[in-house]
């Protein structure tokens, strides 16, 4: 399975799912108009961050050491749960009937087979050992997330099989991974990414048609911009540019991710001055900050609907999602929400469209 640029552009009600750090991942739909139908609750502990396969089946890490662990879920309820414990997910993937989970805690990353939409026991582990400069927040390997080369990239470039990105926030790395079909998950050294020393990639997103690989440093609060080549069928990437996204130097940088037009580019901040930076993205694939939005406090993850009409962004401290709605022509956001949803007790981290 090669993973897509490309999303869907059905103008019906969206069907989302919301993660949490709390004791239930939500169901809920939001409209064309901008507003927020009611929720389903399916009890859970801590299933911070979710993805869906398309078929009916969600999938969520457990952020709760030490019984960490992942849920798959189908007909709004929990279908199995594996242990993880002491690895700390908190992010995940689904390549190849397999799922794989960015393990903050140990550096590592870990493998679960699914078979008919629900999650097995864990099959294996890759284990990164590498550290920064800050003693507190680069202590050992923090991997972050996961990423797929998206299929556009690998065709437009000719690169074979499956590449998979780590975000090692702990060693100013992305790894970089290959999955031949049928063989495991392999990690190849000699290609990894290295970024300036302290700055702590956290997420990632592709331009298809740039062919650019983006990245937001949580520590360092810049955004990398890197163009992917290919080298004998393997993906080789050269730094194009580094900006400032974060303009207070909080240390919170979160999210990253590019509006369906391709013509701008989104990151999230936290800790101070709590918002969503406004990029403008050229032909070229590189950027130029433009504006900036205030939200509500923590802004972790964020999504833009396939559409590209709103922005709705998870405010961990606040208890909501935020809906804005975003200018087709500059990209900017609107100045106040045009809806909110809100939860009582738990406290929302990811979307999942």
């Amino acid at each position: 399975m090669l993973v897509s640029c490309t999303g869907n552009n059905n103008p019906g009600p969206l069907e989302m799912v919301v993660g949490t750090y709390g004791h239930n991942l939500y169901e809920v739909t939001f409209t064309s108009n901008g507003t927020f139908g009611p929720m389903t609750a399916i009890p859970s502990e801590n299933p911070s961050f979710v993805i869906k396969d398309g078929k009916g089946h969600y999938f969520a890490v457990s952020e709760n050491d030490p019984c960490s662990g992942v849920y798959s879920y189908s007909e709004s309820r929990v279908t199995a749960f594996q242990d993880n414990s002491d690895f700390c997910p908190c992010h995940l993937t689904l390549l190849e009937g397999t799922i794989y989970t960015a393990d903050y805690g140990r550096g590592s990353i870990s493998s679960f087979p699914v078979v008919d939409g629900i999650v097995q026991p864990k099959s294996g582990c890759i284990s990164f050992d590498g550290s920064g400069p800050d003693p507190i927040r680069q202590s050992h390997s923090y991997i972050h997330q996961l990423q797929i080369i998206p299929a556009e990239i690998c065709k437009n470039l000719g690169l074979e099989d499956n590449w998979v990105l780590a975000s090692d926030l702990g060693d100013d790395t992305i790894h970089v991974l290959c999955k031949k079909e049928g063989k495991p998950l392999e990690d190849c050294p000699e290609l990894t990414i290295s970024l300036e020393d302290g700055t702590g990639p956290r997420h990632m997103e592709f331009n298809c048609k740039a062919d650019m690989l983006y990245c937001i440093s949580e520590l360092g609060g810049k955004v990398y911009a890197l163009k992917i080549s290919s080298e004998n069928g393997r993906p080789a990437f050269t730094l194009q540019q580094s900006l400032k996204a974060d303009l207070t130097d909080a240390g919170g940088s979160a999210d990253i991710h590019l509006h369906p037009s391709g013509r701008f580019l989104y990151t999230s901040h936290r800790l101070k001055n709590d918002g969503i930076s406004v990029f403008k993205v050229g032909e070229d694939g590189l950027l130029e900050m433009t504006s900036y939005r205030n939200t509500g406090i923590h802004p972790r993850n964020f999504q833009i609907t396939p559409g590209g009409e709103f922005m709705l962004v998870a405010c961990r401290d606040s208890y909501c999602i935020q809906a804005f709605r975003i200018n087709q022509e500059d990209g900017t956001l609107s100045e106040q929400p045009v809806s909110t949803l809100n939860f009582e007790n738990d406290q929302p981290v990811c979307i999942a469209f």
